[in-house]
């Protein structure tokens, strides 16, 4: 893959900064970052093509996997599938195994992250297992620490220890809000959302600001795939920040149709609605309650999604290459453009307080997600090893372009860096 050089600007057709949109206009670089709105030579010229920018798409919920998990997914094909989709940071999970709960192997994550991807990136941390290790963990470049429902069963003294950690840092707390009292007590043989209910949400919500006012801390605390109304409406009332992932607003279990078999492809956790709970959400989002659109891309392989029961095949799926132009053509069809680039770029570098991420001005980061604004089928997964994704044929808006830091990575169908361009966005400052 060609590596390119550094882009002295770009033009557009159409541009979104802040709440409007601009036509025919062109944005200057200088040493990574927006330095003017003006004509120049030698441009990235994209006028006539219908193209459309925005902020540079923040995902803040990725499982890149990488180490034992490298044959579902490793961190230079799950970047290569982010820069396809025009996003343009990810943040990555620490399920991995083994699991991102100790300096070890943070360290060894951390590596590989900064040799392999393609992509601008961060990492949470697990929840430690040993007293002292949240500090330390703490001290390193993370956006912050991820609580799984097990890890509401942990002692609570290492608990309140990561809270005051990543109070103390200012780094983010970011919740699965499922209760794990309730979802070990559930029927898997059935699949299709009767199972691990709106209760395990609410639930697990209660019991976070609960420990919050227990161990006397003042987080930031995220809410991350929220799915219910409720559950949204109660977190909200803690002043927790909120996503919503691009398959809980797509579809509802009755509208999503199986590709290959018994619903395995959109087989996730929390599990896809009912349709009564999928408008609420959206008006919700409307209305304000929603802070951001996360992926939770979550890649398996085809042995662990393909011809087994619902109770068998694993949750989650592969989805960084198709949910952006997906739901954005969803948007774009509402005349809510602003709204998308609010969601997805401008506050989730807000909810992880990264400073010239997510904007259009004087001194941010040359980051941009430029779409064309016509509409094709997707043809499925190209980069990310996992080919099983209820995206295939979903209509889309294509990403025509993807600029990181005044670089083209992804134009015109293909990837235009290697391995190693990325940076980690808690530790650069270029």
């Amino acid at each position: 893959m060609r590596c390119y050089s550094q882009l002295n600007g770009v033009c557009l057709d159409k541009l979104i900064v802040d709440s409007k949109i601009y036509s025919n206009v062109c944005l200057s670089f200088s040493n990574e970052r927006i330095s003017s709105f003006n004509n120049g030579l030698k441009y990235l010229d994209l006028r006539g093509l219908n193209s459309l920018g925005l902020p540079g798409i923040i995902d803040i919920h990725v499982h890149l996997r990488g180490l034992e998990y490298s044959y579902k997914e490793d961190e230079y094909s799950g970047s290569l599938a982010a820069i396809s989709g025009c996003i343009t940071s990810v943040i990555d999970m620490p399920n991995t195994k083994p699991q991102v709960r100790n300096v070890k192997v943070l360290d060894y994550k951390l590596r590989a992250l900064k040799e392999y991807t393609t992509i601008d990136y961060g990492i949470y941390a697990g929840i430690p297992e040993n007293p002292g290790e949240a500090f330390k963990l703490a001290d390193k470049p993370i956006a912050g620490f991820k609580i799984y429902p097990e890890d509401l069963r942990a002692p609570r003294r290492i608990l309140c220890e990561v809270l005051r950690a990543a109070e103390s840092r200012g780094l983010l707390v970011i919740i699965h809000p499922e209760h794990p009292d309730i979802i070990d007590f559930v029927d898997y043989g059935y699949y299709r959302g009767f199972y691990r209910s709106c209760i395990a949400e609410t639930l697990a919500i209660d019991e976070v600001k609960n420990l919050v006012l227990e161990c006397s801390s003042k987080p930031r605390i995220h809410i991350t795939h929220i799915s219910c109304p409720q559950s949204i409406i109660k977190a909200k009332s803690f002043r927790f920040t909120v996503d919503v992932t691009p398959h809980h607003l797509l579809w509802d279990q009755d509208s999503y149709k199986p590709l290959f078999n018994l619903w395995c492809e959109s087989k996730v956790n929390p599990p896809l609605r009912g349709i009564i709970e999928k408008s609420i959400l959206w008006n919700l989002l409307l209305e304000g309650y929603i802070d951001a659109i996360a992926s939770d891309h979550a890649p398996h392989s085809n042995s662990e999604k393909l011809w087994l029961t619902p109770s068998q095949c694993l949750p989650g799926f592969s989805s960084l290459e198709n949910w952006p132009g997906a739901l954005l053509l969803v948007f774009y069809r509402l005349g809510l453009l602003d709204l998308f680039s609010k969601l997805t770029s401008i506050n989730p570098a807000k909810i992880l307080g990264v400073k010239g991420y997510g904007c259009i001005d004087v001194g941010c980061y040359a980051n941009l997600s430029i779409f064309t604004l016509d509409t094709i089928d997707s043809p499925g997964n190209i980069y990310s090893k996992s080919k099983i994704t209820p995206y295939i044929n979903t209509k889309r808006l294509k990403c025509l372009a993807n600029i990181i830091r005044g670089r083209l990575v992804y134009y015109d169908s293909e990837p235009k860096v290697g391995r190693g361009f990325g940076v980690n966005i808690f530790e650069y400052r270029g």
